[in-house]
């Protein structure tokens, strides 16, 4: 653990390993590390594992991202805090782990948490992952939300972030940035840390996904910043 903390934190969630792979070389390009959410490892093939090792070797974090994506406080209103664990985390936990992944930190599916998920679960985790509704990334005091400053980084055990999908099948999300933009900028000039997240990397998929432009986008901005983009395992 480097204990960085002056980053942009770039994420991504499911199980998309053959896109993820594929962007590996633009992440390589501009020194990235992100974080790789993983949800349904008992559903990884032969090539999917393969292809999560190699992104973790090129020092990417992995991430535990649930069995079945279930939201958290539905769940456990249905079904109790107890039956989460058994069902939802710690299969999904222990499965990572025995395929060779530490698995440190969780990030909510569909961002859905409360203050009982997350006594629960940091029990398990050091860090968790929640989030900002996405319609917000063009507003400019997301700043003020998404920025964590580096004093408070090493205590801040779960991070708000933001979706910067460009789409889901024929849906295309709107291109401005600038709430995101601006988060990432304060990060750059006043230190700290700023989280995003994304699914899928492709230019069209049937599941939410961000375009490879959009993608380099972001990371020519952190590199124009000279903002380091790192991995939820390099925090302090």
């Amino acid at each position: 653990m480097t204990g960085i903390t002056r980053a942009l934190l770039l994420t991504f969630d499911d199980r998309h390993l053959r896109e993820w792979a594929a962007a590996a070389p633009l992440l390589r390009r501009y020194g990235s590390r992100v974080t790789f959410f993983v949800c349904e490892p008992d559903r990884l093939d032969r090539e999917d594992r393969r292809l999560l090792h190699r992104l973790a070797d090129d020092g990417h974090t992995i991430g535990c991202h649930g069995l079945r994506h279930e939201r958290a406080p539905d769940f456990i209103a249905a079904h109790g805090p107890a039956a989460y664990l058994r069902q939802e985390v710690l299969p999904a936990l222990e499965e990572l782990r025995r395929l060779g992944f530490a698995a440190r930190t969780f990030a909510y599916p569909c961002s859905a948490r409360d203050d009982t998920t997350d006594r629960l679960l940091l029990g398990l985790f050091e860090r968790l992952r929640g989030g900002v509704p996405a319609d917000r990334r063009a507003d400019p005091s997301l700043a003020d939300e998404l920025h964590v400053p580096a004093a408070e980084v090493a205590g801040r055990r779960v991070l708000p972030g933001c979706s910067v999908d460009s789409g889901r099948g024929p849906l295309v999300y709107g291109g401005d940035l600038s709430g995101v933009e601006a988060a990432v900028r304060r990060s750059a000039e006043d230190g700290g840390v700023s989280t995003l997240y994304a699914h899928c990397v492709a230019d069209a998929h049937e599941a939410n996904h961000v375009t490879p432009a959009r993608l380099e986008r972001l990371l020519a901005l952190a590199d124009e910043l000279s903002l380091p983009c790192a991995g939820f395992d390099e925090l302090p």
